[in-house]
Order: structure tokens, then sequence, then C-alpha cells
């Protein structure tokens, strides 16, 4: 007879947790139903890939991360409005900072370091990879101008540039090519990387594009929206199943998703 053993049994598809702060404070309309959009199309990656999946309003959370997490293979951490200065250690130096929760950020900045913790993937978007760095001890440039990496003052329009994947990293491996044409609306970006993180690719003016963990942890940020509809899904979808891949390969017996808190 064939000893029982969980290799046994079917692997179960990955529970990512999602999180994300959808209504930022002093966000008009516009950008509330931009974020929305973004959001679902991360959403429809997750169903195409077969993952099952959990969405958690940031500023609006209830309970602990180390509680939360106990039930998930990976974190997702969406983009959304600016991080509150005071979480790496500064003042507000300009006056173009918008959408701060000091709340949310508190609580999506417990998950990463709690997932860092639990050995749990982490994928962050744009100001999750903002997240991810200061979790991280890092900090940011609060204002990087309008052009380049925005189509506009108030980040409300997209733009297509090209980065450049650094050769022996995480993110060079998932696309096997040097350079990626992305979609990105931001006016902050990395200045001090936070450690235990290296850079993993930049844009021709120097900004950090993406930032990963060292060694076998796997956490990894972009600084672009690989979810924006005019961007390759393709790209997109090859991003996501790394991501999925990178948990824990068991069918473990984790309580479900719908017994966490709620």
């Amino acid at each position: 007879m064939t000893p029982f053993t969980n290799r046994n049994l079917p692997k179960r598809p990955p529970h990512i947790l999602v999180v994300g702060s959808l209504t930022p404070p002093d966000a008009d309309d516009w950008l509330k139903g931009k974020l929305s959009e973004l959001s679902t199309s991360v959403f429809l990656a997750l169903e195409r890939a077969g993952a099952e999946f959990r969405f958690v309003e940031a500023s609006d959370a209830q309970c602990l991360p180390e509680a939360l997490l106990h039930s998930y293979d990976g974190l997702l951490v969406l983009g959304g409005g600016d991080a509150d200065p005071a979480c790496y250690g500064q003042k507000p130096i300009v006056e173009t900072i918008y959408g701060v929760n000091l709340e949310a950020d508190r609580f999506e900045l417990g998950l990463i370091r709690q997932s860092a913790t639990n050995n749990i993937p982490v994928l962050g978007i744009c100001r999750g990879m903002q997240l991810i760095n200061i979790a991280f001890g890092g900090t940011l440039h609060q204002e990087i101008g309008s052009g380049f990496h925005n189509g506009n003052k108030d980040n409300s329009k997209m733009v297509s540039h090209e980065v450049n994947l650094f050769e022996g990293s995480r993110l060079h491996g998932i696309y096997q090519k040097n350079t990626l044409t992305i979609r990105s609306a931001h006016h902050q970006s990395v200045s001090l990387v936070g450690k235990g993180l290296v850079v993993a690719a930049d844009a021709e003016d120097g900004t950090v594009e993406a930032i990963e963990s060292v060694g076998s942890a796997w956490v990894l940020g972009v600084q672009w929206h690989p979810e924006d509809p005019q961007a390759s899904q393709e790209d997109f979808d090859r991003l996501l199943a790394t991501f999925l891949n990178s948990r824990k390969d068991s069918a473990d017996t984790a309580q479900s998703a719908s017994e966490t808190c709620i």
C-alpha cells in the first residue's frame, strides 16, 4: 500500500492576499475610478492564473497582519496614494504629496514585514514597491517631477517608456531580456534602497524601477503598472505566474481564507 502523504494530494490553487487603499483621503472621483479599474485588472489576472484571492481595504482592516496572513501563500500590494513621509523618517518637503493615509500605511507595512518574517512571497506594484522599500528601512524621493514617468502633474495620465532589467536579477530571469516597455504614472521613487534589497531595474534617467530581495526570500516590487489595460497582458501574466509559483511546493492544510478574521 502506498503511504499516505501530502504528495498524494492534488496541489490546491494558491491563496493570495491582495491589499490596497482604493479610496485614499482627498482622492477625487477620477482617481478612485482609476484605482478601481487597475485593481479589477489585477483580480482578473489572478483568476486567469487559477489563483484564489481576497482583497482587503488597507484603510479599513479588521485584524492584525500576523492573523490575516495565516492562510495565504502570497501577498500582493497594489498601487495608490503616497506613503506618509513619517513612515520613512521624514517630513513632507513638497506640496504635491497626495492621498496620504497613515493608518493604511502602517497596516500594509505590517503585512509586508510579517510576510518577510513568515517567508511569504511579496509582490508590490507602484505604491506597493515603495512600501516594500520603506518596510525594509529605505526612503523615497518625495518628488521627481513630471514628464518622463507620468503624463501630467497630477499623475492622472500614464506614459510608456523602457526600463533596463539587470542581468542576474530575479526580474531578468522572469523576462529573459534586458529591456521592457512598461506603463507608469508616478511622481515619487525609491531613494535609499532598503536593507536586504537590491535594484533589479532602472530607467534611462536613473530612476529605480524595480527592487527585489537578496537570498531565498521572494520579495519583488515594480514601480510601473503591469496591470494597466494598455500594458502587455503577456508580461503581466508572466510576472504573476512566477509570483504564484514561488509559494512553498506543498498541498498544505491551512485553514481557508474565509475562516480568517474579517
